[in-house]
């Protein structure tokens, strides 16, 4: 009878390609996120925006900073440049996984497209970067970093 001699054979090979699953490095693509998978306070790393004169503004070189908080579908955030105060606002927030769409009800600049600003997003882990277009073009762009509560 064969069959009693395969069952070792046959043990071993399921336990390497088990062995093999479990090891085998995952892939890094982003899943899209919830606004559940949104919320907390977010520590702005990098950016850039072109203004309407088609001017860029490099976050880094104009040494801006930002925090951003999301909860409960509401939003609130505040930026400094070169260490004074830039611009803040606050509303509400909706996603689908693939666009954020902020609404603000309060903020200090003029509010443009209807007060509703259209993302798309990719959050990898605690990163989480935007792009907002208009007309087709790259007029923003947000790396954010989720802020550690142990810090």
């Amino acid at each position: 009878m064969a069959f009693p001699s395969i069952v070792p054979r046959l043990s071993c090979t399921v336990a390497c390609l088990l062995v093999a699953l479990l090891v085998a490095p995952r892939p890094t693509c982003a899943a899209p996120a919830t606004a559940q998978a949104l919320e907390g306070a977010w520590r702005l790393v990098a950016g850039e925006y072109v203004d309407g004169n088609g001017h860029v503004t490099d976050y880094a070189r104009e040494r801006v900073e930002g925090v951003k908080v999301l909860g409960d579908g509401h939003f609130a955030f505040t930026t400094t440049r070169a260490g004074a105060f830039w611009a803040g606002g606050s509303g509400t927030f909706e996603t689908d996984g693939t666009h954020y769409v902020e609404a603000p009800r309060m903020a200090s600049y003029p509010l443009v497209e209807g007060g509703r600003y259209r993302f798309s997003y990719v959050l990898e882990g605690d990163t989480w970067t935007l792009e907002r277009h208009e007309d087709g073009k790259r007029v923003e762009r947000e790396v954010w970093r989720r802020v550690d509560a142990a810090r």
